[in-house]
């Protein structure tokens, strides 16, 4: 069972398979790649407990690509190969019409849904929101904790969330809440 989300979200992910075989990759792509790997692997281990979706574009029709660690199959660590994953699931996603989803052989789910639609589905138990200037806060482990980066920084619908401090990179900030809620 899934007790943490990630969800990062980015205005634009354009992947393209020349940059994903040579390891040139765009710098959304590298930072995805960096966001699955720390959202999921630890030394050895994969966090079964734990999903991470990349999604990008417009809030009422985005492309969203989840990595559930409960399901995962065949995905290792390295940014190369998360790089390759990521380059078939927005191949697929971009077959699919609004409000359907597919999970791939690998376990990755891949969907487009409006980002209201998206919170609700999964019903977290709390929304936290990283946001700039936002002071420290208690948190539970368990919840979906977002990060948006570009026009998403502030997502809209997202009142009903609680804001916590935005280091300068989504990865520091699943590291930051892996680590917090791991003292436990």
């Amino acid at each position: 069972m899934t007790d943490r989300r990630f969800l990062v979200l980015f205005d634009r992910f354009p992947i393209e398979e020349d940059q994903v075989r040579s390891g040139k990759n765009i710098p959304e792509v590298i930072i995805a790649s960096r966001c699955v790997n720390v959202a999921l692997f630890v030394s050895g281990d994969l966090r079964r407990n734990v999903s991470i979706s990349i999604a990008w574009g417009n809030p009422k029709d985005l492309q969203v690509v989840t990595f559930p660690g409960e399901t995962l199959r065949r995905v290792s660590p390295d940014e190369r190969s998360i790089s390759f994953f990521l380059l078939k699931a927005s191949r697929k996603v971009k077959e699919l019409s609004l409000a359907q989803s597919v999970i791939m052989d690998s376990g990755i789910e891949v969907m487009r849904v409006d980002l209201d639609g998206l919170v609700k589905a999964w019903r977290p138990s709390s929304v936290y929101l990283a946001l700039e200037g936002s002071k420290d806060s208690d948190f539970e482990k368990t919840g979906l904790f977002v990060y948006g980066l570009g026009r998403h920084a502030n997502p809209e619908g997202m009142t009903e969330s609680t804001a916590l401090p935005r280091p300068l990179n989504p990865e520091r900030f699943i590291l930051d809440m892996n680590l917090m809620s791991d003292r436990d």
